[in-house]
């Protein structure tokens, strides 16, 4: 049977029993190789599709899903049987596919065309290159995937859409070592082959491991800090939660009542990309088929926007933003808009103090309900604008919003990842904790 097929005896179905109906086709292909200890570890060539059935009626949505198209009405017959049993005042609805779609290239299709053996090539001179001197005692991983995911969205309403995006990454990890280890990882994302140099990946893996060589803490004391791009892009997921109207109504976000209010320093400027050219996670339309638009969320300090799906924004009363992703609310691109200073610039401005290029512990030490954070780091010391030596066993600790209103400056290097696109920040103050 086929997807117009299913969807037919389902439509039929619901206009009979007096429900509206919505049906979300997903088929997702992935190709990964992860190389360790001189050989392959893990080799993933598979395809999958999940069909979501949606019914509603008098507010309340009943759902059930199949990996197959062969039992329409059983499928029909268990999101009902799930309607039944819902017992909710919140009231849900579909949305109506009324509205501007952007126009947007999600797929390529050049990372199918390219032969098994040539990506296994690519993570061989990966892992090679990630050895690239003989102070590294390990090379733990490197990785290559690639990805294919369709998605068709159709509803009784009239929404009618679909979109297929591909892209790949790769990244790996080599651990140099003196009194311990020092670990550097590299990561790169990209939408075509050439975009992504398995000795380039590899060397910048290495060569930070190298730079962590010799590593000492430093003396306790608030320091003036460039937080990396690196750094700054693992960070960002407390400012993703808190933008989240859903955490907002439900008072789990520090942004609460914060709307229009200056919340960050004015050089700092956040915006949310349906679609950039070096993103692997762009799309036209959310989960919910609501279109995906740019908007401003921080303007020169200033919080613009909360982030919405169709409920919150019911609630709220304005229109949808677009951001309903799988069962929460999240951003496309989250992109800080770039400055003009290089890195290198942002290191003569701060002068004296300290670059962090990673932090650990997100999960057990950051809290995106009150924005406090106290995390281990790790990066480098600064004077006169230079590097002069690798800085471990440190912490940094604070609360997010604090620490964006104590941007002083925003670079240039934009660095790429799962959705967040981000340059390095120089930050006035920031506590650390050493010796």
């Amino acid at each position: 049977m086929t997807f117009n097929e299913f969807k037919d005896k389902i439509f039929a179905l619901a206009k009979k029993d007096g429900f509206e109906v919505q049906i979300e086709f997903n088929e997702e292909t992935e190709f990964s190789i992860r190389y360790a200890n001189d050989d392959i570890d893990q080799y993933t060539d598979a395809s999958k599709f999940s069909v979501l059935v949606k019914v509603l009626k008098d507010g309340k949505i009943g759902s059930s899903s199949t990996e197959t198209l062969e039992n329409p009405e059983e499928t029909y017959n268990e999101a009902v049987s799930s309607w039944k049993i819902i017992d909710s005042e919140e009231e849900n609805f579909f949305f109506d596919g009324k509205g501007t779609y952007q126009s947007m290239e999600t797929y390529v299709g050049e990372f199918e065309k390219v032969p098994v053996k040539e990506k296994i090539d690519f993570v061989k001179q990966l892992y090679q290159s990630a050895k690239c001197d003989e102070k590294i005692a390990m090379v733990p991983y490197a990785l290559f995937q690639n990805f294919v995911i369709y998605k068709k969205l159709s509803n009784t309403l009239g929404l009618d859409l679909e979109f297929k995006s591909d892209g790949a990454y790769s990244f790996a990890m080599a651990i140099s070592q003196d009194t311990s280890n020092h670990s550097g990882v590299w990561l790169k994302v990209g939408k075509k082959p050439n975009e992504l140099d398995p000795k380039e990946i590899g060397k910048k893996a290495c060569e930070e491991a190298l730079s962590l060589l010799g590593a000492q803490t430093v003396e306790s004391g608030k320091y003036r800090v460039i937080l990396r791009n690196t750094a700054f892009d693992d960070m960002l997921g407390l400012f993703r939660s808190m933008i989240s109207a859903e955490n907002v109504q439900k008072n789990m976000s520090p942004l609460k009542e914060k709307l229009n209010q200056k919340i960050g320093s004015d050089v700092l400027n956040i915006l949310d990309l349906p679609y950039h050219p070096l993103s692997i996670s762009n799309r036209p339309f959310d989960d919910e088929g609501v279109p995906t638009k740019e908007k401003a969320i921080i303007e020169n300090g200033v919080l613009k926007t909360f982030l919405h799906n169709l409920k919150t924004a019911r609630k709220d009363r304005v229109e949808p933003t677009g951001n309903a992703v799988r069962s929460g609310i999240s951003p496309i691109n989250l992109y800080i808009k770039p400055g003009e200073l290089s890195f290198n610039e942002l290191l003569k401005k701060l002068g004296n103090g300290l670059v962090i290029i990673g932090v650990d512990g997100m999960h057990s030490g950051a809290n995106p309900i009150s924005g406090n954070f106290s995390l281990g780091a790790r990066g480098y010391k600064v004077e006169n604008g230079k590097i002069v030596g690798a800085v471990e066993q440190i912490t940094i600790s604070g609360n997010f919003l604090e620490l964006l209103q104590n941007i002083e400056s925003v670079g240039n290097d934009l660095l790429v990842t799962f959705g967040t696109i981000t340059p390095s920040v120089l930050v006035k103050e920031l506590d650390i904790a050493g010796k």
